[in-house]
């Protein structure tokens, strides 16, 4: 299983590296900003059975990036995989749900939960993410009706 974890924080990314790395079965690989991801998943076009995403990356959050990839993914641009938010507040639960995270964690992760939950995640389904309002659904909506 290929796993990509992003975070700008050297310790939440150590930990969650460091996690995940002790299963055999999982290869794990890191990007250091939100500009990082997007170049390995959209410019590289590399493929991962699971993101591990910071909410609190800058400049417009973990969340924002990942509704991102849902919407690119759905206008097939990229292949998505199924996703865990590392969250700062149980408040954000809500932002994980509009960005698609199948996921919540908050931080300090817990190395154990993590491993278990990453590899629950191994081939799920994507979560929803938006609303039907939404530009990616709406542009989603329409390219399947010409086809």
């Amino acid at each position: 299983m290929r796993v990509l974890v992003v975070s700008e924080d050297v310790k939440e990314r150590q930990r969650a590296t460091s996690a995940l790395a002790l299963r055999p079965d999982i290869e794990v690989e890191e990007a250091t900003s939100a500009a990082e991801a997007r170049e390995l998943l959209l410019v590289q076009q590399e493929t991962y059975d699971v993101l591990v995403v910071d909410g609190d990356l800058s400049p417009r959050g973990g969340y924002a990036v990942l509704y991102d990839l849902r919407a690119r993914a759905e206008l097939g641009q990229l292949t998505a995989a199924p996703a865990l938010v590392l969250a700062s507040r149980v408040q954000d639960e809500w932002l994980g749900r509009w960005a698609g995270a199948n996921e919540l964690l908050l931080k300090p992760i817990d190395s154990f939960e993590l491993a278990r939950r990453v590899s629950a995640l191994e081939g799920a389904e994507l979560a929803p993410y938006g609303d039907a309002g939404s530009a990616a659904a709406q542009v989603g909506t329409a390219l399947k009706g010409r086809g």
